[in-house]
């Protein structure tokens, strides 16, 4: 089977229409970003990023297509052209070039969703919803779960089983991390045009804890913080966005793909790492 083959059908168990408007193939993001698709695909990688060890691992074990939540080339669309004469890009590129793979983006699409179980399912955080093994303490949009209530935990067990489950090196905090979570958070993104409506989604949900992908310091940041001096219940727990998204890739590459891709295809998922590395002050 071609990997263009293969990419099609991934596509037809997505949904072409996210947050009200239709994905068209000349605005969206979920393009093939580098590779040739005309020839057999020998198997397919899911990860969050084709990061430079997931490329290397993936032709480690003779795959040659990388499904990849996000972009190739460090920006919103991975244009090139301005990227010609940059040195990591050659790199890159040598890189791909060498190793034969394949890289198409599923952004949109799995985000639109996927049916599973009867129902049309975000991919990312269903997928991470059941990664954690959170299922069962969705509250909200089900489908797309951003808000769980869980049984009362000290918030730091609480960051602990995220490091645990989504293997992170550390993890920032900001506010009472010794106070006790029940009602967990996930803002989209916290980047300043919409951080007044993710602070107001805190008040009236009674929301303890946020595990945030970005967010900024200025606005909903210091108003946790703010809380947690005031004797409040208020965290979060700031694991970054592509170590929030990508246990839905995980999700998606070992437990739906097998259920639309031939079965003698081999997939698997491999994690990118965790975005970041914690340094701590000596004597600290």
């Amino acid at each position: 089977m071609k990997i263009s083959e293969v990419i099609q059908i991934i596509k037809d168990h997505h949904y072409k229409e996210w947050n009200g408007n239709a994905i068209k193939p000349e605005t969206t993001r979920d393009k093939v970003l580098y590779g040739d698709v005309d020839k057999e695909c020998t198997g397919v990688v899911t990860t969050i990023y084709a990061s430079v060890e997931v490329i290397r691992k993936a032709a480690k074990m003779g795959a040659n297509l990388i499904v990849a939540h996000e972009s190739l080339f460090w920006n919103h669309g991975d244009h090139t052209d301005w990227l010609q004469d940059n040195s990591t890009f050659k790199y890159k590129k040598a890189l791909l070039d060498a190793t034969g793979i394949t890289v198409w983006r599923d952004h949109d699409h799995i985000h639109a969703g996927v049916d599973w179980e009867g129902e049309r399912v975000d991919g990312i955080f269903y997928g991470l919803s059941a990664e954690l093994g959170w299922l069962d303490y969705r509250i909200g949009n089900v489908n797309r779960p951003m808000m769980y209530e869980i049984p009362k935990t000290p918030t730091r067990d609480v960051a602990e089983y995220l490091m645990e489950k989504m293997n992170l090196n550390g993890i920032k905090t900001m506010g009472n991390v010794d106070g006790y979570t029940s009602r967990i958070f996930i803002p989209s993104h916290v980047i300043g045009p919409t951080d007044n409506q993710m602070l107001t989604i805190v008040e009236e949900n009674n929301i303890d804890t946020i595990i945030a992908m970005e967010i900024t310091d200025f606005t909903l940041a210091i108003f946790m913080r703010d809380g947690a001096m005031l004797g409040q219940d208020r965290c979060v727990l700031a694991a970054g966005h592509f170590n929030v998204e990508e246990p839905g890739m995980k999700w998606f590459g070992e437990v739906f793909l097998p259920t639309i891709l031939p079965a003698e295809l081999p997939i698997k998922f491999i994690q990118a790492g965790d975005s970041y590395t914690m340094l701590l002050r000596k004597n600290y």
